[in-house]
């Protein structure tokens, strides 16, 4: 059986605005052996899946720079001090896309890297959404908004057009909300096979 493993101590080892880097030392259950390693801190993430009356995912396209390349993606970005992640997702939408929403719906919450983040990355569903303002962007922000059709999804993730591995996990959330499975799923299914 896996054991958690002993933490013995951490130490800051740097802040870097988004997320601080933490160095724990832990004791192997296994071994004995104490060995160091190295935690990304950071606030939680939100990520919205913002879909229109007419059936479009509201996506952005942005310069990513860990991988020097343009990615297509969905709107979202970290939970603030104080802040629930409903009311993140709904500001991360209205600022990057421009686009509101009439309500949200919680499609699920993973880890995206439990072996150096500590923190979690919560997906909403944004229904009806329709264009309410200008994007607002911060001056590190280059963002386009581009509508996708929701049955163009699948060809864009096995193309390659789509390859964010959190917008991939989000895709995946809503098709299983679409489907009526995970939360929210479950009763919309079942509402719609009562009579």
């Amino acid at each position: 059986m896996i054991r958690p493993w002993d933490h013995l101590d951490s130490h800051p080892r740097g802040d870097y605005r988004v997320f601080t880097l933490r160095e724990d030392q832990s004791r192997s259950p296994r071994t004995g052996q104490v060995h160091p390693f190295y935690v990304l801190e950071s606030a939680d993430w939100v990520n919205c899946l913002p879909v229109t009356e007419a059936g479009q995912l509201v996506c952005i396209r942005q310069y990513r720079h860990g991988t020097r390349s343009i990615e297509l993606e969905l709107p979202g970005g970290l939970v603030d001090d104080g802040e629930a992640p409903e009311a993140a997702a709904l500001r991360e939408m209205r600022e990057e896309t421009g686009y509101g929403s009439e309500s949200l719906v919680h499609l699920g919450t993973m880890q995206p890297n439990p072996a150096i983040l500590n923190n979690a990355c919560h997906f909403y569903l944004g229904q009806n959404a329709r264009k309410q303002d200008v994007q607002h962007l911060d001056s590190a922000e280059d963002i386009e908004v581009v509508l996708v059709d929701l049955e163009d999804i699948p060809d864009l993730v096995s193309s390659g057009a789509i390859t964010h591995g959190i917008a991939l996990a989000g895709l995946l959330y809503l098709d299983l909300y679409l489907r009526g499975v995970g939360p929210g799923g479950i009763t919309k299914a079942l509402a719609v096979a009562t009579p």
